[in-house]
């Protein structure tokens, strides 16, 4: 998928939605059975196209398609010139690293430039972000999300980002590239909260509710005056850079 100009998907995409869902949902399972029989079998490393990153996995997962949501989230900083430099290593596991929270589904170590994310199945018991039959393609963009926040690490001028702007800079590139009709779902799902304003993202709006944040990071995006020169703004140290502990 590489779904990576932003925009909301109107009416005309659930007008189509039964015959739609039915195709994604029987592509998805297609897929999941497929392409992890010409992966590896064990633990061994799989290499993407792009040299910078690859997978490991205990079992065998959905390479390819992993693959092609790391690549949705590189195309979506290349537009932008603002690319991974480090080598990233994609974990598909049954459990996060100590520490996480029993809700978390993935993460990103900068210290080790990896990202965790949970096998599909494990992600599906979370029950999380998930109870639709277009779960996989969600899941598809967790591990964009996760990219993100490894490109966004390369390029953050302040050594140690706010963690409301890295969520921001992460989900934004998130709901850019997954398909159209899932983001306009989740938006249409999760009301406005008027979180139109930058000081409203900070880390007491995301740990209240990580993907209301991400929904309305997206809407803050969308707007003629922020766009991609505010992720840029953000990533130079220039916005999202006060903790809600700091306003008065």
């Amino acid at each position: 998928m590489s779904f990576f100009k932003p925009g909301i998907a109107g009416t005309t995409l659930a007008a189509a939605g039964g015959v739609y869902w039915a195709l994604l949902t029987h592509l998805a399972i297609l897929f999941i059975i497929i392409y992890p029989l010409a992966a590896p079998a064990s633990s061994d490393t799989y290499a993407c196209a792009n040299p910078l990153i690859s997978i490991e996995a205990d079992e065998p997962v959905g390479y390819q398609l992993i693959c092609n949501s790391a690549d949705d989230a590189l195309a979506f900083f290349d537009r932008l010139d603002v690319t991974l430099t480090q080598y990233l290593v994609i974990e598909v596991a049954q459990n996060l690293p100590d520490g996480m929270s029993k809700t978390a589904v993935g993460c990103y170590d900068k210290e080790a430039q990896k990202a965790f994310v949970l096998t599909f199945p494990e992600f599906e018991k979370r029950q999380v972000w998930v109870n639709r039959r277009d779960s996989y393609f969600l899941y598809l963009s967790l591990v964009t999300h996760e990219v993100a926040h490894a490109v966004a690490n390369c390029n953050f001028t302040e050594p140690d980002p706010t963690y409301h702007a890295e969520e921001y800079v992460a989900y934004v590139a998130m709901f850019a590239t997954m398909p159209p009709a899932l983001r306009a779902h989740l938006l249409e799902r999760t009301s406005e909260t008027g979180l139109d304003r930058d000081f409203g993202f900070n880390e007491i709006t995301y740990a209240l509710d990580p993907m209301r944040f991400g929904v309305e990071a997206y809407r803050h995006y969308l707007r003629p005056e922020h766009g991609d020169d505010f992720i840029l703004q953000v990533l130079s140290g220039n916005a999202l850079i006060n903790s809600a502990f700091d306003l008065p």
